[in-house]
């Protein structure tokens, strides 16, 4: 089968799914990941027949992507703040918000000329935010923390390929024995906020195939993560640090709630106009 030949049978297996435009996008990139080869390289060969072990791998992506699995897990990689990161299902895939925070964190110090020292990423994943600030932030000492393993593993392994140093600890923010004797300049966090009753305005991709254990929360208690930020930043957050957390667009109000007394605390909108951000400084 030529490269135009599966092409037409592709657009015809995803009609379904995806718009004639996204459709084209999403064939250009699994045929360039599949092939190893670049836009470029497959302009300048033409169309040239697909060896069977090939065509074998693409025609499994279609499948994949007719189960609802999302194209960065096929793909096994995202561009996030300039880097290259490794994806699976063991994590969350990055999402633009997540680089809006990056990106205001990045602005907020480099404009005020106080750079961070000590950094710590809550809930990591992929390791997009904790590298992100290694990357900013060259002589920050850079600490993530995440409960699953499999999570870290993959953290680190983004670290090698993007030769940034940090930390990894296996640990959740919700330990009741949890102790930490150091102070730190910026705590930052993505965490689990989504409540079991929003589930039905999620997209099926996400449900079926996205780590739920980074996604979801107990109804009972939307904020659980929060508050325990709240208490580990009030012992381990230098006067004059900040914490920047992305938070559930529903319920911003209450999560800027909790850090009253020694915070001076904002509540700030995403490029769409969700409430999806707390910036809070320790006074």
């Amino acid at each position: 089968m030529k490269i135009s030949e599966y092409k037409r049978f592709a657009l015809v297996e995803l009609k379904d799914k995806y718009s004639s435009s996204e459709r084209s996008v999403i064939l250009s990139l699994l045929i360039e990941n599949c092939l190893g080869l670049s836009r470029l390289d497959l302009v300048r060969l033409g169309d040239f027949a697909i060896v069977d072990e090939q065509l074998v791998v693409l025609k499994s992506y279609l499948i994949r992507l007719k189960n609802d699995e999302p194209l960065q897990y096929i793909l096994g990689s995202v561009t996030f703040f300039g880097l290259d990161l490794q994806v699976n299902s063991k994590v969350l895939i990055p999402r633009d918000e997540t680089e809006e925070l990056v990106a205001l964190i990045a602005a907020d110090h480099k404009s005020e000329g106080h750079l961070p020292k000590q950094i710590i990423d809550l809930g990591t994943g992929s390791g997009c935010i904790a590298l992100s600030m290694a990357k900013e932030f060259p002589n920050a000492m850079v600490e993530a923390w995440d409960i699953s393993q499999e999570a870290l593993d993959l953290a680190a392994a983004n670290a090698a390929e993007n030769k940034l140093q940090v930390t990894f600890r296996l640990e959740s923010i919700l330990s009741s024995d949890l102790a930490i004797d150091k102070l730190f300049d910026l705590i930052i966090s993505n965490p689990p906020y989504i409540p079991p009753s929003q589930k039905e305005v999620m997209q099926n991709s996400v449900l079926s195939h996205e780590p739920s254990l980074a996604l979801f929360v107990e109804e009972a208690e939307p904020l659980i993560f929060y508050k325990a930020i709240v208490r580990m930043a009030e012992r381990n957050l230098k006067v004059g640090g900040k914490v920047y957390l992305e938070i559930n667009q529903y319920l911003g109000e209450e999560t800027k709630a909790l850090f009253s007394g020694a915070f001076s605390t904002e509540l700030l909108k995403d490029i769409n106009g969700n409430w999806r951000f707390i910036r809070a400084e320790k006074t």
